[in-house]
């Protein structure tokens, strides 16, 4: 595929309510730091950088790389989106990059959520996988049971149907990275019967190396194993998505 055939992108989240979260942008440079409506945009800016390295994008490399390629990307943001900095209504934002340089930003209407879905402090075990435990000592529980919840635990949301591609698919760094090439994801989820992006439904994307689970068409997956969660690594050849960096990073 030739260089100019694709755009980079990543998708984030525009939410007034970020502005009150200091959690959001607490891995900005501390001459930068300053509250945002923009989800961890920090990661996001690290994913742009890291595809355009990958692919030898050097031009837009170097317009990311550094504080000051943050503060670039920070202002492209704002100046297209001036029109709606006083909006109350969250959005979902993909900020796309050329080869050459050029650049655009789209935005479509997204759904409200939780301060507990943006940043949880933890993900909730399946309820399977709940059990109370009590204190011999004092009978306090130590662990919640099945349907209890912590606080600070993101809200349960309705199930989706999560089902396997019938077919493989090959690595690569159209895998790794958000590109506009993703032929290889629509056709998956076509093989498993997905026609509209509103259902609640994913397909798995599976490796022809080893058969292993890459990733989901739209997501991150993460899996309980053994008392704990787990996601592919990143040699799996699967999305290095941010909020994934996020959760491993917060252990």
């Amino acid at each position: 595929m030739g260089a100019l055939d694709f755009e980079l992108f990543t998708s984030l989240r525009y939410d007034p309510l970020l502005t009150t979260l200091p959690v959001n942008t607490e891995a900005w440079d501390s001459d930068v730091k300053q509250s945002s409506p923009f989800y961890m945009l920090f990661y996001h800016r690290d994913r742009l950088l890291e595809a355009a390295e990958h692919f030898g994008w050097a031009e837009i490399a170097d317009s990311l790389r550094g504080p000051k390629g943050f503060t670039t990307l920070l202002k492209k943001l704002n100046d297209g989106m001036a029109n709606l900095t006083q909006s109350q209504s969250p959005l979902r934002v993909r900020v796309l990059l050329r080869h050459e340089g050029s650049s655009r930003i789209e935005m479509n209407p997204t759904t409200v959520t939780t301060a507990a879905s943006l940043f949880p402090n933890r993900i909730p075990p399946p309820k399977s996988a709940a059990q109370m435990k009590v204190s011999p000592l004092t009978g306090g529980v130590l662990t919640v049971g099945d349907g209890d919840a912590v606080h600070g635990d993101p809200p349960m949301g309705e199930a989706w149907d999560v089902l396997p591609d019938s077919q493989r698919v090959k690595p690569s760094l159209f895998t790794s990275y958000k590109t506009t090439s993703r032929d290889m994801y629509m056709a998956a989820r076509q093989r498993v019967g997905i026609h509209d992006m509103a259902e609640k439904k994913e397909v798995l994307i599976i490796s022809e190396k080893d058969g292993e689970i890459m990733e989901g068409s739209l997501t991150s997956v993460f899996f309980w194993r053994n008392g704990k969660w787990t996601t592919p690594p990143i040699s799996s050849g699967g999305q290095i998505g941010t909020t994934r960096r996020w959760a491993l990073e917060k252990g």
